[in-house]
């Protein structure tokens, strides 16, 4: 059994929320865009317990809202968010399937979080497009193309976070 490394989770995440501050805003498209942080959220965090998880998704989501949200405290309910599905996701997987588990999280992870952002900019008053507008044009597109993203850089981040168990009472050497 791989254990995981919650510094290193930590470090995964703080770099893709710095990656989301400065490199995103060049990427955006319209209504959807990479979110960086919530894959590595849900990535990082998946091998984790879950008060780790959630500590660490509610880091990576005051992070996002330090370095560049629109509305303080969006970023942290969607880390949290995506930090709870994670670690259900996580309770069920098979190994070798994970990616694609994971992948369908950040598409959920992804949707929640534009909702939230949806919601939270028609409750301040703020220019929000219809629902079903953003929800065709916006949400859907963020949550595939997120998701396609996830699945490809998934494996690299899983392996980044899991360290191998040393072997007890085995040698090198064999006679």
């Amino acid at each position: 059994m791989e254990q995981a490394s919650v510094i290193r989770a930590a470090i995964v995440i703080a770099l893709a929320a710095l990656l989301d501050a400065v490199v995103v805003p060049y990427l955006t498209f319209g209504f959807f865009s990479p979110r960086l942080t919530l894959i590595a959220v849900v990535f990082a965090v998946a091998p984790l317990r879950d008060l780790q998880a959630v500590l660490l998704g509610f880091f990576g989501g005051i992070l996002l809202d330090a370095l560049g949200s629109d509305l303080f405290g969006v970023g942290a309910l969607g880390g949290l968010l995506a930090a709870m599905l994670a670690s259900r996701a996580s309770a069920v997987r098979r190994r070798g399937s994970e990616r694609i588990l994971l992948a369908q999280v950040i598409g959920l992870a992804v949707a929640g979080y534009d909702l939230l952002g949806y919601s939270a900019r028609w409750l301040a008053g703020l220019g929000v497009p219809q629902l079903g507008e953003y929800a065709v044009g916006g949400m859907l597109p963020d949550a595939v193309i997120n998701a396609l993203l996830a699945f490809l850089i998934g494996g690299w981040l899983l392996n980044v976070v899991n360290i191998n168990p040393p072997t007890a009472g085995k040698s090198n050497y064999s006679i």
